[in-house]
């Protein structure tokens, strides 16, 4: 199957997410949770539907990132969210966004915050609703503010 570049990005986001969930849920490594995926999802056709194949090297970067700099994340997400009143802590997948999107804005420097925010815009609407989206993107562009500015 041929994809695009962008597509697999995108696709590499979303199984992020889903990988630094399950590590979140299940205390499973990085590279247990990617080596899940590549076993059992990554290229693979479901009712003949064929599935966009998540950018590996990408994916790995942002899970094993994850993984190895989270108490960073955590802190850095817990500033972003302290500003907002009566923000208790996020369940869990709206936490495996928001850790991979300040993962993101904080190492790929290369890559222009509004791709970043975007892309996990789009991550987040496939889970959840209005609100959860807004805080998202108030808490990657205050990371983006404090990280980049």
């Amino acid at each position: 199957m041929s994809s695009s570049k962008k597509a697999r990005n995108t696709a590499a986001r979303l199984v992020a997410v889903q990988c630094v969930y399950d590590m979140v849920i299940t205390g499973h490594t990085a590279s247990e949770a990617l080596e899940a995926y590549r076993d059992h999802r990554h290229e693979v056709t479901f009712e003949e539907i064929d599935f966009v194949p998540a950018d590996m090297p990408l994916l790995g970067d942002i899970v094993r990132g994850v993984a190895d700099r989270r108490p960073e994340l955590v802190d850095m997400i817990q500033g972003a969210l302290d500003s907002r009143k009566g923000m208790t802590q996020p369940e869990a997948l709206l936490r495996s966004v928001l850790l991979c999107g300040a993962y993101e804005m904080l190492a790929h420097n290369n890559l222009d915050a509004a791709l970043i925010i975007t892309e996990y815009l789009a991550v987040t609407e496939g889970f959840f609703d209005e609100s959860e989206r807004k805080l998202v993107h108030a808490v990657l562009d205050r990371l983006n503010k404090a990280l980049r500015s």
